[in-house]
């Protein structure tokens, strides 16, 4: 075999590597646990497990989603959470919306299971597939749409408000403002598809707020200092725990993939969170 044919072959076999393996990381599913210290917590919600699921993006065709959704929630209810809470970005297109139906059908938790919407899910996105659907069937989810619900656990309330999309105009602080308790032994959290949102509210306001949006970059390449996001290069949170003017926010990496159906150095991931009384200073 000439050299320069062993070179393209060589090419062609290291091209179906790549591409193999990015497919492949975009299903490989991990599961993240993290202790949320919070200050004032009260006793009753000490220990309290959460999962934070996020961007499933099932309406996007030429992707693995539906499969990457399936293992993720496995996983997920494995852990026999106490809360499950779904920030955003469910569908985006017309495409699964059975499998979506039926995927959520799964998801059980005694205190519930939230989900707020994403830019996706309106159509208000950059990607030219991207389509706003009504989601009529959500498999036994409650949508908070600018809303608070309260739940009782060891005599302590926690509160979860979830808001629209933020960043595109369908969120509504001002009216789920009005309807938080500031009582003692009550507990707030914020749900959102963009952590962004709870910057503006006052602190204090709410304890933890719980987004995605990034994929945490979905596409990364190693750099001095840390990976290079490929998605949303300029985002102002990752992933992770951030602590901003005395606001906490948690940022996923989410479960899908938008625009390609790949992921590189950003495993998708199910979070696990675990509400702790921080020490007193």
């Amino acid at each position: 075999m000439k050299p320069v044919v062993r070179a393209g072959v060589a090419a062609a076999l290291a091209a179906a590597a790549g591409l193999g393996y990015v497919l492949f990381e975009a299903q490989w599913v991990r599961r993240v646990e993290r202790d949320v210290p919070l200050p004032d917590l009260p006793q009753g919600l000490e220990g309290l497990l959460l999962a934070q699921l996020s961007d499933l993006h099932l309406g996007f065709r030429a992707s693995l989603n539906v499969r990457a959704a399936h293992k993720a929630f496995v996983l997920a209810m494995a852990a026999r959470p106490e809360l499950i809470l779904i920030s955003g970005d469910l569908a985006g297109g017309p495409a699964n919306l059975d499998a979506l139906a039926r995927l959520l059908a799964m998801l059980r938790a005694p205190l519930g299971v939230y989900t707020v919407l994403g830019n996706h899910d309106h159509g208000a996105s950059k990607v030219p597939f991207a389509r706003e659907v009504e989601l009529v069937d959500l498999g036994g989810v409650r949508l908070l749409e600018n809303e608070t619900v309260t739940i009782e656990r060891g005599g302590a309330r926690l509160q979860v408000t979830g808001i629209d999309d933020w960043k595109h105009g369908f969120a509504d602080l001002p009216r789920v403002l009005g309807q938080l308790d500031h009582r003692a032994g009550t507990c707030r959290l914020l749900l959102s598809h963009y952590g962004e949102a709870v910057l503006e509210t006052p602190p204090g306001t709410f304890a933890l707020t719980l987004s995605g949006n990034t994929h945490g970059g979905q596409i990364c390449l190693p750099w001095f200092g840390g990976p290079v996001m490929l998605s949303q290069p300029r985002a102002r949170f990752k992933d992770g725990l951030y602590r901003v003017d005395g606001r906490l926010i948690h940022i996923t990496r989410g479960i899908g993939t938008s625009l390609l159906p790949f992921r590189f150095l950003c495993r998708p991931e199910v979070v696990l969170l675990r509400l702790r009384r921080a020490a007193a200073p």
